[in-house]
């Protein structure tokens, strides 16, 4: 029998975290929901698929979306631009909080418009509900997966969609076509 490698035939993929509800944890301390550092929601929801992904882990921001700043933005830039190797054009995965997900996808796609960048994040914490982040993360892992051109999208509720074509809904806690 003949062994199959398939570490050849993985597309490389950049995990970059900035944080977000995605990885909020509650801390008894406080008292209170907080962003946690280490992308561990991430790596839990991919445990069952890492042999076969190829991904480079990064962590370039980690707080709230709503405290993201445009030099925070300057370093998902850089974080972007410093990559190397295999990973210089590999496309990329960013988990971000929803609330300025937008600017964050506007800050990239003028910086970057030719990479291939997918934005997601989840409206719940992993911690409290797990399904809606784990769909948003393969959603957005699938689609860079099938996708060989550049541009930057937003893959939210099911729906992955080019920059300008998805808004959050408050209302009903998830993303829509505009």
């Amino acid at each position: 029998m003949t062994e199959v490698k398939t570490a050849d035939k993985r597309l490389p993929v950049v995990l970059m975290d900035a944080g977000g509800t995605f990885n909020k944890r509650y801390d008894p301390v406080e008292g209170s929901l907080c962003v946690q550092a280490g992308s561990q929601a991430a790596r839990a929801i991919l445990a069952s698929a890492m042999a076969n992904l190829d991904l480079h882990w990064s962590q370039p921001v980690c707080k709230d979306s709503l405290e993201m700043t445009d030099d925070d933005r300057d370093q998902v830039v850089h974080a972007v631009d410093s990559l190397d190797g295999r990973w210089t054009n590999a496309p990329v995965v960013l988990l971000h909080g929803t609330d300025t997900m937008a600017e964050t996808a506007a800050w990239l796609d003028r910086a970057r418009p030719d990479r291939l960048v997918v934005l997601t994040g989840s409206m719940r914490p992993f911690e409290i509900d797990p399904v809606e982040p784990a769909l948003n993360l393969g959603l957005a892992l699938g689609f860079v997966q099938g996708r060989n051109s550049s541009g930057v999208y937003l893959a939210m509720s099911g729906l992955v969609r080019p920059l300008g074509e998805l808004e959050k809904d408050r209302g009903n806690g998830c993303f829509r076509p505009k």
